[in-house]
């Protein structure tokens, strides 16, 4: 039997306790399973950045994994748990976006189901979602802790935007790689950026530009200092992007 993996993304970091009782929690319910965290340092609230790691990092996992999103700047109110399915991966967390580039799924879920003991409205993290998840890893199928979404929260991944700002400053756009040829363009913040290279050293000091990242969608980088500083860019900015004179 392959390990039980579970990977926890959180807007938490780890200067708190947050992270390691949600841990605690699962391990409690599930002792064998194997905890991976995806990342803690997301921006406080950042759903547009949790949802962006989370989809371009469950396909590294093996099938079966479930994969815990905690980005919930509605705790305690009445948006509803989830429980998605795509791939063979289940996802668990708020209906609140964090999902988005995951649909159209085979399945959501909407939980239901409460685990036994108290439940702190502030933190559904460890009380609510954590035992959904160790529910999950142990074979219990989504449909038996709910019922069928038909709509659940999105928002809109068609737009260029700006998906994520990493460690390093870089800007992350889901731009597909595809479009980066000669004379195309982003513009953010005010700023045209058109110079193509082929990665981060290759760029002039004190200069930006655009390059393939690994994640195969453009990004907008500097020769070791934040391009995101420089263009005052943050998830979810709407972004222009403009194709090259002989591209459609």
């Amino acid at each position: 039997m392959g390990r039980r993996i579970i990977t926890f993304t959180s807007d938490f970091g780890l200067e708190d306790a947050y992270v390691a009782q949600v841990k605690a929690r699962i391990l409690s319910l599930a002792d064998d399973a194997c905890i991976v965290d995806i990342a803690h340092g997301v921006h406080p609230y950042g759903i547009v950045s949790a949802a962006w790691l989370l989809s371009t990092s469950f396909a590294y996992f093996p099938a079966g994994s479930v994969h815990l999103c905690v980005v919930d700047p509605g705790v305690g109110t009445s948006r509803a748990v989830l429980a998605v399915q795509k791939k063979g991966h289940f996802f668990v967390g708020p209906d609140n976006g964090v999902f988005s580039f995951l649909y159209p799924a085979q399945e959501v879920i909407e939980i239901l189901w409460r685990p036994g003991g108290p439940v702190s409205r502030t933190f559904h993290g460890r009380d609510l979602f954590a035992p959904v998840a160790a529910e999950i890893l142990k074979g219990a199928h989504p449909e038996s802790l709910g019922q069928t979404m038909d709509t659940p929260e999105a928002f809109d991944i068609s737009r260029d935007m700006v998906v994520h700002i990493d460690r390093f400053g870089t800007v992350i756009t889901n731009i597909p790689c595809g479009k980066l040829k000669d004379g195309c363009s982003v513009t953010i913040g005010g700023r045209k950026v058109d110079r193509i290279a082929g990665t981060f050293s290759d760029i002039p000091p004190g200069e930006l530009a655009l390059v393939c990242g690994s994640a195969s969608t453009v990004e907008i980088a500097a020769n070791r200092i934040g391009a995101a500083g420089i263009l005052g860019a943050d998830a979810g900015m709407d972004i222009l992007f403009e194709p090259g004179p002989h591209q459609g």
